[in-house]
């Protein structure tokens, strides 16, 4: 049965008024939550977790993330998430939004993407999200009461629009990356039989050879090589199950150098050699 997470019952007493603004915004400094670990929770605020130091594993809504520092991790109202394991070097800072603080902070489409992206790689852009950190912990301390509010929201939206071109340059990434993969996949249908070397594909489509490993492993489980000698050898499989076609003819057929290196190749593939694949398949 899924715990909820009583948030202001555990924090309320916990956090001075210095860092919070009432029930509406709390700040907590050096947080921890090696009390949750593997205990699943869902709670009804906005939170956003800067992981200064050390490193996590945690699910939302199902989906497993590991989280490196820097990063920042925003978890929405309602979700699901499980805290699965952290390093004992461990250092964050929480700032816990309540749903009266957030209403109409961002747009449908904001909120779309960051529910699509909970984790975001802040390293190149540290000195801007502890500089709205900051700000944010100087209008929450400050003496003057009028307007903390009305402040602290409109510092939060500006970060969170931030956050959107961080996520929307994601997005741009990752379009890109299905772009690369699938011009690979046509690639490879179309030369598999004439060329199999990996600079050839990369080549053709004008990245590195570590890019396109990266992409396909990224988008298949396999690396390019992998992903080639796959296409390769469901090939040998139907023409020497399919055809009369000899085996020496096959091997010259899918461009192997000799008929021996043929041979190593479908037993380093299948565990047999193509006249035993063949008569197990008659």
């Amino acid at each position: 049965m899924t715990n909820y997470f009583d948030w202001q019952s555990k924090i309320r007493n916990t956090v001075p008024d210095n860092m919070r603004i009432d029930n509406e915004l709390l700040i907590l400094e050096n947080a921890t939550y090696k009390d949750s670990i593997n205990e699943p929770r869902k709670v009804d605020v906005t939170t956003f977790i800067l992981l200064d130091k050390g490193e996590s594993r945690i699910i939302i809504e199902g989906k497993e993330y590991n989280l490196k520092a820097p990063c920042l991790t925003v978890v929405m109202p309602n979700q699901t998430y499980s805290l699965l394991e952290t390093s004992d070097d461990l250092k964050l800072r929480a700032i816990i939004m309540s749903n009266n603080f957030t209403v109409n902070l961002m747009s449908s489409s904001l909120n779309k993407m960051i529910l699509g992206n909970p984790v975001i790689d802040i390293s190149c852009d540290l000195v801007s999200f502890n500089t709205y950190y900051k700000v944010l912990l100087h209008t929450v301390k400050s003496p003057f009461k009028m307007f903390r509010f009305e402040s602290a929201k409109h510092l939060t939206m500006s970060m969170l629009y931030f956050y959107a071109r961080k996520l929307e340059n994601l997005e741009l990434d990752k379009k890109k990356k299905e772009i690369v993969f699938d011009r690979f996949c046509d690639d490879v249908r179309m030369f598999y039989r004439i060329n199999r070397s990996i600079p050839f594909y990369s080549g053709r489509l004008a990245v590195s050879t570590k890019y396109l490993n990266d992409i396909v492993k990224e988008k298949s489980g396999m690396t390019a090589n992998d992903y080639i000698d796959r296409q390769t050898i469901i090939e040998c499989k139907a023409l020497l199950s399919s055809t009369e076609m000899s085996i020496q003819r096959i091997s010259a057929m899918m461009n192997f150098p000799s008929y021996s290196v043929f041979g190593k190749f479908f037993k380093r593939m299948t565990g047999m050699t193509p006249t035993e694949y063949r008569e197990m398949t008659k």
